[in-house]
């Protein structure tokens, strides 16, 4: 469950992959996933897993060492009643909040620097830093991934956001999990594994 709700919350903050993606399977992708045979799915994971995973995935050492400034939001209070205002900006920072299922109260809020958008921080309710987002590309523009750690340093997964409406997910030893368009997960087979509430 912590799994699958991490990369639930790694989906929202749109992050960053700079690259001239000219095959055939990538560019100006629509979804058709559900029509397609198992053998041009598997030449679409290969491809995309090839961008992402040029280089491992590994635990990083020393992580909170490398982001002590952040361990804890100094403005908790602040961004906390801004993200739970439903702001996406607020001051030097795109803001975004996740909740429990009908739940009024946010559990998480997420800030992004506009001046370096190479990363997103995950915040808990009281403030302090529990996930970190490595952004890679040309943010806003499509395409891009985004590696997510825990504050330990160990990876929690890999998405690759096509568009708005389509990501690619993978585990960090580079595992295909999944393809999200809009609401759902679908798996290799095309059986939706997974619905999400937030889109």
């Amino acid at each position: 469950m912590k799994k699958i709700l991490s990369t639930i919350l790694f989906l929202l903050i749109c992050p960053f992959v700079s690259a001239n993606y000219n095959d055939i399977y990538i560019a100006d992708i629509k979804y058709d996933w559900i029509d397609k045979s198992i053998v041009e799915k598997e030449a679409i994971i290969n491809e995309v897993k090839d961008i992402i995973f040029e280089n491992p995935v590994v635990k990083q050492e020393n992580f909170k060492s490398q982001f002590k400034d952040k361990l804890k939001d100094k403005d908790r209070i602040e961004h906390y009643l801004a993200a739970s205002a439903g702001y996406k900006e607020y001051g030097d920072y795109n803001i975004s909040a996740f909740y429990y299922k009908r739940m009024k109260n946010i559990y998480m809020y997420a800030l992004q620097d506009k001046k370096d958008v190479s990363k997103a921080y995950y915040y808990d309710a009281l403030g302090n830093l529990k996930y970190v987002d490595f952004i890679y590309g040309e943010y806003p523009d499509y395409p891009y991934y985004s590696i997510q750690y825990r504050i330990s340093g160990t990876p929690v997964s890999a998405i690759y956001f096509v568009s708005k409406d389509c990501q690619y997910l993978f585990t960090p030893d580079g595992e295909f999990e999944g393809v999200w368009y809009k609401h759902n997960l679908y798996n290799e087979k095309s059986k939706i594994i997974l619905k999400r509430t937030t889109y």
